[in-house]
């Protein structure tokens, strides 16, 4: 009990300091486990709203096969940051592993899988507060652009 207690006095002192926790999805987080259940709907379930939340990935989703839109209206309240980032059209889903090769696999914003138009209407409905525009290919300076301009 006084761990517990410890444990809320410092999540109520880095609040009142301004600060958040935020988990960052990697695409792990999807694998069905015995009965179904994710790491993700585990993460959601055993974890304080008011303590925790969550960035989605677009990218990082739609690897492993989820559409993003239905999770993050699947987990609403609890998504404040997103990265844009699209999946080459192609690419297979159902990877789990959290790896992929940028430039085999990432294109501007907008150009890929991803329906990024619902994605962003989620994202609204949600309750998504800061979006991050993310590019880790070898050519970021035609990809961002590319990715600024399907945004616009």
């Amino acid at each position: 009990l006084l761990r517990v207690d410890e444990d809320l006095a410092r999540r109520r002192a880095a609040r009142a300091q301004g600060l958040r926790f935020f988990y960052h999805i990697h695409g792990y987080e999807f694998r069905p486990g015995p009965g179904g259940a994710t790491p993700m709907d585990v993460l959601v379930r055993e974890t304080d709203p008011a303590a925790v939340w969550f960035e989605l990935d677009a990218f990082w989703a739609a690897r492993p096969g989820v559409d993003p839109a239905p999770l993050l209206r699947r987990y609403p309240n609890r998504w404040a940051l997103m990265h844009l980032k699209d999946l080459r059209r192609g690419v297979p889903t159902g990877d789990h592993s959290g790896t992929a090769p940028p430039d085999e696999t990432e294109v501007p914003v907008g150009a890929g899988q991803i329906d990024y138009r619902a994605v962003l209407r989620a994202a609204r409905e949600a309750g998504v507060e800061r979006y991050y525009l993310e590019d880790e290919t070898a050519a970021p300076f035609a990809t961002l652009p590319a990715s600024v301009r399907w945004l616009e």
